[in-house]
């Protein structure tokens, strides 16, 4: 049996067990991102539905972060994201009604809503997503390790709300997706739509290390769910250019203890790049029914 909640709403207020880097005057746990700069635009929150369970009978909405990020693709831009906000692995099902909505903490509301025209410069809704096989194949925690994934965006018909519209990636610039290693025990920023901090862009900031084989770790992060999904990138972010690049994003943390761990997406053991080549490449114009609206790719054969 599986827990109505494990799979969406993970809490990432907690952390503990093993992990490097922390420490240091320059630690931040937990504060509003008052830096502005590329990286306001590129974030947003996301907002989707899955289903109660496996009959789909029934849906419940969630909220998640992502981050547009630079593709070099025709007629589509692409959100980086966590693969818990975009497949729900017990029910094995896709989110529907996605909508991705930039710089949310630029709201004229109290907080998050489906209201597109209360935001900045509108919402944007995702044809499909893309995650990686093994995400599907297992549940949490077993496949914490592949916890990334990419929502699509036709630039055509997607945008509702404020704003001109247009491309997704013209109306809020993607930032730089790295999958080269980076460093450990240097200064990395995670930022995110925290829902317990509904509508601020929070954050937290320090060295970095490892949890286990396949996390960095982030040991003082007191981001809270709802950041899921968002960037981790070891730019200082002091310029309002400075576009990362992205090297990870929100994924887990420990009840009882802070910490935040971000999945590799570098190395032979990740298929991010892989992922994202997919998310480039996958067809656009399909009519999906609710619960399919995705890609499953890049098994080990592939």
């Amino acid at each position: 049996a599986t827990s109505g909640t494990v799979n969406f709403v993970v809490n990432t207020s907690g952390g503990g067990g093993g992990g490097g880097g922390g420490g240091g005057a320059d630690v931040v746990t937990n504060a509003e991102w008052a830096g502005g700069g590329l990286i306001q635009l590129a974030a947003g929150r996301i907002y989707f539905e899955m289903p109660n369970n496996s009959r789909r009978k029934r849906w419940s909405g969630y909220v998640c972060s992502g981050t547009v990020v630079k593709d070099e693709a025709t007629g589509r831009s692409v959100i980086l994201t966590a693969a818990h906000c975009v497949y729900d692995d017990a029910n094995k099902a896709f989110a529907r009604r996605v909508i991705f909505i930039p710089n949310q903490a630029g709201t004229s509301t109290s907080g998050t809503d489906r209201d597109c025209s209360n935001d900045p410069i509108g919402c944007w809704a995702p044809e499909f997503g893309v995650v990686h096989d093994n995400w599907t194949a297992a549940v949490f925690p077993d496949n914490i390790p592949w916890d990334y994934a990419y929502y699509v965006v036709p630039d055509t018909g997607a945008h509702a709300g404020a704003g001109a519209g247009g491309a997704l990636d013209v109306a809020a610039p993607g930032m730089t997706i790295s999958f080269d290693p980076p460093s450990e025990n240097v200064r990395t920023h995670a930022l995110g739509y925290s829902y317990s901090d509904d509508p601020n862009f929070m954050y937290c900031a320090e060295d970095m290390g490892l949890e286990g084989a396949f996390n960095w770790w982030l040991p003082s992060c007191g981001l809270s769910g709802g950041s899921s999904g968002g960037p981790w990138t070891q730019s200082e972010l002091s310029e309002p250019t400075d576009d990362g690049p992205v090297m990870s994003v929100n994924s887990w943390g420990y009840t009882g203890s802070p910490g935040m761990a971000g999945p590799i997406l570098s190395g032979s053991s990740s298929f991010a790049s892989c992922l994202f080549s997919t998310a480039k490449a996958g067809p656009l114009g399909v009519d999906y029914p609710d619960g399919e609206a995705g890609i499953v790719g890049c098994n080990v054969s592939n």
